[in-house]
């Protein structure tokens, strides 16, 4: 019985998981987590809702805080291109490089956290008393942009 087990445990030894597949499965998780955080921020508002009165944000500070999202889409698009792109074209040619799986991994993790800045304006701007049309836009380009950014690689997996 004890050979049977060892041998077991020799056949499981043997069975590898590529690091560019642990890194995907890791990254989508990450991504999860980030689209399951966007669900809880609607949920606090709806919990803090009879707390928060709602009143007009003034115009000068819902247009301060869409000028800085739209800033912050750019830096979101500029990282990706610097990392994301770069990191799957060497990917392509050798997928077991760890520099570039790990360029690759923080330029999503990136891309996600300013897609979560977005929709932290908007929860701010909920806070200040503002109406869901005028937060409700942060909401939804933040949602867009994790939904955009699901974690792909554009090529097959190595075995």
């Amino acid at each position: 019985m004890r050979h049977a087990e060892s041998a077991q445990t020799r056949c499981l030894r043997e069975v590898k998981v590529s690091p560019l597949k642990s890194v995907l499965t890791q990254i989508r998780i990450v991504h999860a987590a980030f689209v399951t955080t966007w669900f809880l921020f609607l949920l606090v508002i709806y919990r803090a809702s009879p707390n928060v009165a709602q009143r007009a944000v003034p115009t000068v500070t819902a247009g301060a805080i869409a000028l800085v999202s739209v800033t912050v889409v750019g830096m979101a698009l500029y990282f990706r291109s610097q990392n994301i792109t770069p990191s799957l074209e060497v990917l392509r040619v050798h997928p077991e490089d760890v520099g570039a799986l790990a360029k690759w991994r923080a330029g999503n993790v990136l891309s996600f956290t300013f897609a979560e800045t977005i929709t932290l304006f908007g929860l701010a701007l909920k806070f200040m008393g503002a109406d869901w049309k005028i937060a409700g836009p942060f909401f939804a380009v933040g949602l867009l942009l994790l939904l955009a950014w699901f974690p792909r690689l554009d090529f097959d997996l190595p075995n």
